[in-house]
């Protein structure tokens, strides 16, 4: 187990020879994680910048939510998806950058997920609320150890 010092506890695991594993790699998990969900999204900013994902979404959603300007919110949402992606995973203003994108994914659990079928249906919003949780522990853990924020010394 690791305690509140970060330290792992080799007397409490039920297999005592993994500590070592852990020990190793428990600093790196929070910057895995980050890294993860910033591929997920870049992967979608991808599509939206350079394959035609924009002009889908602005006719399509941002239709659907009644929003003014829909291709103007589109290439908002691909520019947050490609270049706050980038930032995410790198670990650069990540605060503001989380802020963002749980504003994204809010919208999209509730304003076009949720009215499919809430949970455990096809498009459902369980992903995104689980995204959603995501950007809020890196509202509220900043870059992490491994992060270009720490590197720099200055964060949000």
């Amino acid at each position: 187990m690791i305690d509140e010092s970060g330290a792992i506890d080799e007397n409490r695991l039920i297999i005592p020879q993994l500590g070592g594993i852990y020990r190793r790699v428990a600093p790196l998990s929070y910057a895995f994680l980050r890294i993860v969900i910033a591929l997920i999204f870049l992967q979608d900013g991808i599509e939206k910048m350079f394959l035609g994902g924009a002009e889908r979404i602005a006719a399509g959603n941002i239709v659907k939510l009644g929003l003014s300007f829909p291709h103007a919110w589109a290439w908002t949402v691909a520019g947050l998806d490609f270049f706050g992606s980038i930032l995410l995973g790198l670990g650069l203003f990540t605060r503001p950058v989380a802020v963002a994108f749980l504003v994204q994914v809010t919208v999209i659990s509730f304003g076009i997920a949720a009215p499919r079928g809430f949970f455990w249906t096809t498009n459902g919003a369980e992903i995104t609320l689980l995204m959603a949780f995501a950007f809020i522990g890196f509202l509220f853990g900043g870059g992490g150890r491994y992060s270009v924020d720490r590197l720099i010394g200055r964060e949000f």
